[in-house]
């Protein structure tokens, strides 16, 4: 979905395996590579992995995903992530999509 209408940008099926939402928005955000401006994706905590992060930065999205509270592990969201202002408004507009 599109962070300012609520549109919907994307759609992909795929099986369920424990990975495929993550595995698909990668698979989509790949698709936004021809944008010349730097692209964000918003998203919850179940997001919030090292391998997803990684693969975000990889393609050039900067990933604006809700932190783990989960004190058995850390979270994959750094500070050079949350401290811009971009990062809060991208959390709080997220919650309209869900």
């Amino acid at each position: 979905m599109e962070n300012r209408n609520g549109l919907l940008v994307d759609i992909t099926v795929m099986p369920a395996d424990g990975f495929a939402e993550r595995d698909a928005a990668v698979i989509m955000l790949e698709g936004l590579t021809s944008r010349n401006e730097r692209a964000c994706v918003g998203a919850d905590k179940g997001y919030d992995t090292a391998n997803f992060v990684a693969d975000c930065r990889r393609i050039g999205v900067t990933p604006h995903i809700a932190q783990t509270t989960d004190t058995r592990r850390r979270s994959a969201i750094d500070r050079r992530t949350t401290r811009p202002a971009g990062y809060a408004l991208s959390q709080r507009i997220r919650k309209r999509i869900e």
